[in-house]
């Protein structure tokens, strides 16, 4: 019985480091391509998307193991984990080879080594050790006694840890650095009678803010690029530091449904519904069951999704990126042994920011959501690049998104970083599970950059409401400009120009496309045309400026 037990955990252990090749090879696109046919085949046969990556996983590893047997027993005249385990060939130098290489052979066409024991139990010899003429025999020794069960430990423990290999994931230089969750706090010290409210469709956010008592200007712009033959129009905030003249932009560049995330986790963890009940129970409610709805005011800034789901979200966001040869065994104890789910997880959040520069990684609140925060420093390649970047992706909510602020790296931005995180996003209340959360008329004195960002690129304004944006519109430049003139900040007179001409080129853009509806005024290009010349030529007469 103890030779019994000897075979077959000298089996488990070739199967074991079939696994390590199997996550290693699991980097590469051909080797992906086949396991993806493998699976197909699976569903073909109407097996579940979760069933059908578990068995073409096993037929890849029972395919590497028996492969991993061939070419060691070619060597050893038996496999490594044989040879570790004390089991020795009965023939000699060459033919232990050869027909250990043909007992090996036969495995791969019939999958016996499951069905030895019960074979050994009444024969000294196996089917394929007969056919190949091959017979194992045991011999045991000290050194085969002390050093297997170590050798058998660390397999084990490499194997559990061998999707670290997809990709190099555990050298990929991503800097972790959770621990508290951190908490960009509201400024107290300001006079709050001078708060205002600042709401913003296009960012799914409201900040209740005292933006103005600040250096901190905002100055709306827009991206206009071509994607696919479509003119594709993105807002965008420049945030400007009068005091130090400097500036950066926060911008929405994308959102996404982390119910990927839960998908992929879910698919490639057999005990996903185990360590996350809650987040399993979302996957069977269906992503529409949580697509964004139309918001009611009874709703307040309630989320979508519920507290514990919320909780174990976080979890296994967190961990993704916490996970590593140091923390595995913490790591499979809190969820599970199967962390290659969770390298998916983290490879597809990285997939989402820039992948040139190895991000540093946390976790942040902001007004009432979590967010998942990357920090990238960038090298310049001229002085108007910026070169710092942080993206937050909130992670509270399957309707997710990918905000980005980018800034320059010295002091002075450093500082205007913090005091626009502080006085603004730290107020800040988000509604990433909803539509159409704010009034849509256009009053003076609810009038923001972020009106301007919410409905200039309204092809469908209403002409009234379209009459009262561009004059308010140029009344916040004309503001904006005369301050940048009064002070002599190039920064900000540069800004203005290039926001201004993007206007313009919306505004005849709109009025292209519109040509039955006269709501897209010439007037209004006319002024901004003339605001933006005043500017270029520092024209402080245009501005009632002395």
């Amino acid at each position: 019985m103890n030779i019994l037990i000897i075979r077959l955990i000298a089996w488990l252990t070739d199967f074991l480091i079939a696994i390590v090749f199997f996550n290693y090879l699991l980097s590469f696109d051909v080797f992906i391509s086949v396991r993806e046919e493998i699976i197909q085949r699976f569903v073909d046969l109407s097996f579940s998307e979760t069933n059908s990556n578990i068995w073409s996983n096993i037929c890849l590893i029972y395919l590497l193991t028996t492969s991993w047997r061939f070419y060691t027993s070619i060597i050893f005249g038996r496999s490594f984990s044989q040879l570790i385990f004390g089991l020795k060939n009965k023939e000699g130098f060459i033919w232990s080879r050869i027909g250990g290489g043909l007992r090996s052979f036969l495995e791969l066409i019939f999958p016996l080594s499951l069905t030895d024991p019960f074979i050994l139990l009444k024969s000294k010899k196996t089917i394929k050790e007969t056919l190949s003429a091959a017979p194992l025999i045991y011999k045991s020794n000290i050194l085969s006694k002390l050093i297997a069960p170590i050798i058998f430990i660390g397999v084990l423990l490499i194997a559990i840890g061998s999707p670290l290999l997809q990709n190099m994931t555990f050298v990929d230089g991503v800097e972790i650095a959770f621990s508290k969750v951190k908490l960009e706090k509201i400024d107290n010290r300001t006079d709050f009678s001078k708060f205002k409210h600042y709401p913003s469709e296009s960012f799914k956010m409201s900040s209740f803010s005292a933006i103005k008592d600040s250096n901190l200007v905002f100055i709306p712009s827009f991206e206009i690029t071509r994607e696919k033959n479509k003119k594709r129009i993105r807002p965008y905030l420049v945030i400007h530091d009068l005091e130090r003249e400097v500036q950066g932009d926060m911008r929405l560049k994308r959102r996404f449904s982390l119910y990927k995330v839960i998908q992929i986790a879910s698919k490639y963890d057999p005990l996903f519904h185990i360590f996350y009940p809650e987040l399993d129970k979302v996957i069977n409610r269906g992503v529409q069951y949580y697509a964004i709805k139309k918001y009611d005011s009874s709703y307040g800034d309630n989320k979508l999704l519920n507290p514990i789901a919320r909780e174990e979200m976080k979890k296994l966001i967190q961990s993704s990126f916490e996970i590593s040869f140091q923390t595995l065994l913490s790591n499979v104890l809190s969820g599970g042994p199967f962390i290659s789910s969770k390298i998916k997880v983290r490879n597809l959040l990285l997939s989402l920011v820039d992948s040139t520069v190895a991000p540093t990684v946390d976790m942040v609140t902001l007004g009432n959501y979590n967010f998942l925060r990357f920090k990238q420093s960038f090298e310049s390649i001229d002085d108007s690049t910026k070169n710092y970047k942080e993206s937050y992706i909130p992670i509270e909510t399957l309707n997710s998104s990918v905000i980005t602020l980018e800034w320059g790296t010295s002091v002075k931005d450093a500082l205007a970083r913090e005091d626009f995180k502080k006085r603004f996003l730290g107020a800040s209340k988000w509604f990433f599970d909803y539509s159409s959360v704010f009034e849509e008329s256009i009053e003076e004195e609810k009038f923001s950059a972020f009106t301007i960002l919410d409905h200039f690129s309204d092809l469908k304004i209403e002409s009234n409401e379209r009459e009262n944006l561009e004059k308010l519109t140029f009344s916040y430049f004309f503001d904006l400009g005369g301050d940048a003139m009064k002070r002599g900040d190039t920064t900000l007179i540069n800004s203005l120009i290039a926001s201004s001409n993007r206007l313009i080129l919306l505004n005849n853009y709109a009025r292209v496309k519109i040509k039955e509806k006269d709501i897209f005024s010439q007037k209004f290009s006319r002024l901004m045309g003339n605001l933006k010349d005043a500017l270029t030529t520092k024209n402080k007469e245009f501005f009632e400026v002395k």
